[in-house]
């Protein structure tokens, strides 16, 4: 019963502990995640939707518009008009008048007015500028998208390649206590020197500082993937690193950067036409409809006036001079867009060749990979010869200590070239992920 009793709050506590853990078994699996939780992503999928708010109030500035009004009027006090006497008697005096008053105390109204700027090209250019900003806005996001991957594959890789590096030295502070020992009792012996004692102690005490380094780095990077995910929980990740990510080195897919800019050449090649726009003529249509109801009493419609009326206008406005204020503006806009294809063509060039470096780079990583793993393979095993013919007497401390230095040196190549493989193989594997919004054919500019 006390064993039921005790072992119930360890399975609590276990379950607890796994609840409150996401983990990670695959780089895949880190990039799904942050795609729905990592603030940058989040962040600029509102932009696109506050651009997105913006393209459609751009073009709504191409609708008519169109407004509604009604209102009342108390005459207090209606103005008297002086007339001609003669016109109402021939007989009358010259120069006399009569004292007249027209018109109704109370007047009601209402009223409808549209206008519409059927050409209006700054506004045209001005609508289909938002839509290339909407544009914009996705390739942003997906630009974002490209660099965080990468910091995160950085990160992941990381600790996976401390994980593995923790596992190696945790045997080698094994070997190194056990050769310790040995030594201390030799020393006791008086079989070898005080010098030879420091060696295997300076040797364990350095091993001991590599994991020990090694598991604080960890617990850093692990920190380090929870602030780059968004991530409040603790992080378990139980990834290969030697798991292949690519099958091939084929890159065929465009990188952001360039389809970043390319967007910005459409932005400023709007721009210059609403530039131009500035000497195109502007044709707007104006149209008012009102009818006014006028009465003796307040709300007395017994005996009222109807005035009915409408007017239609068309107005053309044609720029003769507008000084030169907006040729130098168009001229400025025209050399920004000329920099933009420089900075285009300049840009494809090298992320072509960085392209190469990393097919280059990866194919140079694997190799040196490979080498360097059977360069272990084989040392370890060496290590063992070594081990047996210290045990058996054959050879001294100082020489398997040196020996077995040797084998320290092969693993540290190795953790090299693993790092430099898992950096390479990354890059190839990001770079080859299609960054083409799903939605950017649809966008009408």
């Amino acid at each position: 019963m006390k064993k039921r009793i005790f072992f119930l709050p360890i399975c609590i506590f276990l379950g607890i502990h796994t609840i409150g853990q996401v983990q990670f078994k695959s780089l895949k699996e880190v990039f799904n995640y942050a795609d729905a939780n990592a603030y940058e992503i989040k962040d600029a999928e509102i932009q696109q939707n506050i651009t997105k708010s913006k393209k459609i109030q751009s073009q709504s500035s191409l609708y008519p518009n169109i407004s509604f009004g009604s209102g009342y009027n108390d005459n207090l006090t209606l103005m008297s008009t002086l007339i001609p006497a003669k016109i109402f008697n021939p007989n009358a005096s010259e120069g006399t008048f009569e004292k007249m008053t027209f018109g109704k105390q109370h007047t009601y109204n209402i009223g409808l007015q549209a206008q519409w700027d059927i050409l209006n090209f700054q506004k045209i250019f001005a609508a289909k500028a938002a839509g290339i900003q909407e544009e914009s806005g996705l390739i942003q996001t997906e630009k974002i998208r490209y660099n965080l991957y990468n910091q995160l594959a950085s990160t992941y890789y990381s600790i996976l390649l401390a994980q593995k590096s923790i596992d190696i030295y945790n045997k080698n502070v094994e070997v190194s206590t056990k050769l310790l020992g040995n030594a201390k009792e030799k020393f006791n012996k008086g079989l070898i020197s005080e010098l030879e004692l420091n060696k295997a102690k300076i040797q364990q005490l350095q091993n001991f500082k590599n994991l020990q380094n090694t598991k604080d780095n960890l617990q850093q990077l692990q920190v380090q993937l929870q602030s780059q995910l968004n991530l409040g929980e603790d992080i378990d990740i139980n990834g290969d690193i030697e798991e292949a990510l690519i099958n091939n080195t084929d890159i065929t897919t465009e990188n952001p950067e360039i389809l970043w800019q390319k967007s910005q050449i459409k932005a400023f090649e709007y721009n210059v036409k609403q530039g131009k726009a500035l000497y195109y003529p502007l044709l707007s249509l104006q149209y008012q409809y009102t009818y006014n109801w006028a009465t003796d009493g307040f709300l007395n419609f017994s005996n009222v006036s109807h005035l009915p009326s409408q007017v239609l206008g068309f107005k053309l406005s044609v720029p003769l001079f507008t000084g030169f204020n907006n040729k130098q503006s168009l001229n400025e806009m025209k050399l920004k867009l000329q920099q933009q294809k420089m900075k285009l063509d300049n840009l494809q060039l090298v992320k072509s060749k960085e392209d190469e470096n990393f097919k280059l780079q990866y194919e140079q990583a694997l190799n040196n990979l490979n080498r360097d793993k059977e360069i272990l393979d084989l040392q370890e095993k060496n290590d063992l010869h070594y081990e047996r013919r210290y045990e058996n007497g054959i050879i001294s401390l100082d020489d398997r200590l040196d020996k077995y230095n040797d084998l320290l040196t092969a693993q540290f190549n190795y953790l090299n070239s693993l790092a430099d493989y898992s950096i390479a193989q990354y890059q190839v594997f990001i770079r080859q992920m299609n960054y083409q919004p799903s939605d950017y054919n649809n966008i009408q500019p």
